[in-house]
């Protein structure tokens, strides 16, 4: 069984892309000019520590190859000129990849945790800071089979409680919603709802084909966003899944 994720933000045409492949690797072999003395690609070496997660590379539109090729990034290289000649945007852009990197480790923590394998995930952020998104993820049915019958009834107890706490939580942030429309304070938004998500999304899959719009995937990076501003840092943080004791 196959999941297929594809994404874009601010109305980004990825089949345009397709199209226009030729015209983008022409581009893309332009130098860029910046007022910095430094290198394009010195700058591209210095941001990848960054994102050590991701492999950055320059380019000029997202790569639909089914290349087997994993977390790739490739950024506009207008947009890095932006960052090399202005501080505030360096800042800015540099932060926007880091949200980029912490929502695919979430989604990838999550699809391994499923018993799924990415096959190929690419990203691609364009001169204005907006990012387009595809990935291939394959299901593998040995995963479960490998499972001895208690690990199997562990992880469907910690599936079963974790829709439980769900369940709760978005009543809960309903309640504080309805508490807003009153003209109480409104409470956080409910954790966990990237999870939710992918749930909900992979419940709903007849064919194991999973798509997520421009705004399931602002969802993930949101709800990615507020957990990184808790108590914990992603660093500190454990894996999507690693609490499941599962003894194959």
């Amino acid at each position: 069984m196959a999941m297929e994720i594809t994404s874009n933000y601010s109305s980004y045409a990825a089949q345009g892309m397709a199209d226009n492949t030729k015209k983008r690797a022409e581009k893309t072999s332009e130098p860029v000019k910046t007022n910095n003395t430094e290198s394009t690609s010195d700058y591209l070496s210095k941001l990848q520590k960054q994102v050590p997660y991701m492999t950055l590379e320059v380019g000029s539109g997202l790569s639909m190859a089914r290349d087997n090729k994993v977390n790739t990034l490739a950024v506009n290289p207008k947009l890095l000129e932006k960052m090399q000649n202005d501080p505030e945007k360096a800042k800015e852009y540099t932060q926007r990849l880091k949200d980029i990197e912490n929502a695919q480790k979430f989604v990838d923590g999550y699809m391994k945790a499923k018993g799924s394998k990415t096959k190929f995930s690419h990203w691609y952020v364009d001169e204005n800071g907006n990012y387009s998104h595809i990935a291939y993820y394959e299901h593998d049915n040995t995963f479960y089979k490998k499972l001895s019958e208690k690990s199997r009834e562990n992880i469907e107890k910690h599936i079963e409680k974790t829709r439980e706490k769900a369940a709760e939580k978005q009543k809960e942030f309903q309640e504080k919603l309805e508490e807003k429309r009153t003209g109480q304070e409104d409470g956080t938004a409910t954790p966990n709802k990237a999870e939710q998500l992918l749930e909900e999304k992979m419940s709903a899959s007849k064919d194991g084909t999973i798509y997520l719009n421009d705004t399931d995937m602002k969802t993930i990076i949101e709800a990615v966003q507020e957990e990184d501003a808790g108590k914990t840092t992603v660093k500190d943080q454990p894996q999507v899944g690693a609490n499941l004791d599962l003894k194959i």
